[in-house]
């Protein structure tokens, strides 16, 4: 089994009057990037995207919005057209793209399960065969008997993620939304795709969830203004996000940031003392917080990013204990404040 993109590129034609504005100084790269002919400006939303996958693979899309992943999606399963280059896959892929595509609002959950599985070209008793374990792993009970413009967004997400994961082919594609579901749910997404896999399938995915990709994936590619900007394994997910998190840094910050790792103190053209970060792995949960000798444990920042900066207050001592952990777990990282520290 295989699903391959060779050279993939493809523009949008900017509306004529249109104006191009530029993304903010220093802010992220978004959109494609701008070419002219002639009397036409086109966007190039992809650029000479390369790539392939085998059984088993689970390739997780980066970058910011703009960058080109769901473009790139949309390419894989025939919505879009290339310019230049071409797709090929051993078998048709499925995606999953927009909640109500092919479902019915004045329909049951029940009647729409039927329609998506005839839509994919099961058979009557196929799609009968299927609607048990359909239904309970959508969690959604009398629901299901009602119109699906009585459910909420969540609910329609499940409906859409059971009926095409239960009907979809070997080599299935997802948007950015599969992030969307609540914990429980996202725990059924998981168990899913290893379903998936243990059935030899090619799965691609797009989701500002880096946890999520975390578990999913043993591939990454960073799309950047329709490029592709580094390709391998999930390791790319956390240079992405390192990326991601000192672009999101004020402009004198980036520079320390950028050249350390671990957690430590700048002063160095700086008008305070800052407390920097620079983390490897998941940081999902972590927290700053810090614990004066013989006081409580006080947490100084809720969340904390994968890279990031905290200027010190005007109460931070020498001998303060500051460190990056989990609630109720052993830091991750921690530093111990002395006299060049303190502000």
């Amino acid at each position: 089994m295989h699903l391959e993109a060779d050279h993939i590129t493809l523009d949008f034609p900017l509306a004529q009057g249109g104006h191009s504005r530029g993304a903010v100084a220093g802010g992220p790269p978004l959109g494609g990037r701008l070419r002219q002919e002639g009397r036409s400006t086109f966007v190039r939303a992809l650029d000479d995207v390369s790539f392939k996958l085998e059984t088993g693979d689970r390739l997780a899309l980066v970058g910011h919005n703009g960058s080109g992943k769901s473009t790139l999606l949309r390419v894989l399963a025939g919505i879009y057209h290339p310019d230049r280059g071409h797709v090929s896959s051993s078998s048709h892929v499925s995606g999953i793209f927009n909640m109500s595509l092919g479902f019915r609002q004045e329909a049951t959950g029940y009647r729409n399960l039927v329609l998506k599985g005839l839509m994919a070209g099961r058979s009557r008793a196929e799609i009968e065969a299927a609607l048990p374990e359909i239904a309970e792993f959508t969690g959604l009970g009398p629901y299901l008997d009602m119109p699906l413009h009585t459910y909420s967004q969540g609910m329609a997400m499940r409906l859409a993620f059971a009926a095409t994961t239960a009907f979809s082919n070997d080599i299935l594609v997802m948007d950015e939304w599969i992030g969307a579901g609540d914990a429980g749910f996202q725990e059924k997404i998981i168990a899913r795709m290893t379903d998936f896999l243990h059935a030899s399938t090619i799965v691609v995915v797009a989701s500002h969830s880096a946890s999520l990709l975390r578990r999913l994936a043993n591939k990454a590619m960073w799309l950047e203004q329709g490029q592709v900007r580094r390709v391998g394994g999930p390791e790319v997910i956390d240079e992405y996000e390192a990326a991601a998190s000192v672009v999101e840094l004020a402009a004198p910050l980036r520079t320390h940031v950028a050249s350390g790792s671990g957690l430590w103190v700048a002063r160095e053209g700086l008008e305070a003392p800052h407390l920097l970060w620079n983390l490897r792995g998941d940081v999902s949960g972590l927290q700053l917080r810090v614990q004066e000798p013989g006081r409580e444990v006080l947490v100084v920042r809720a969340s904390v990013a994968r890279c990031g900066a905290w200027p010190f207050a005007p109460w931070v001592r020498p001998g303060m204990r500051f460190e990056i952990a989990r609630p109720h777990e052993e830091p991750v990282i921690s530093l111990v404040t002395d006299d060049a520290c303190a502000a």
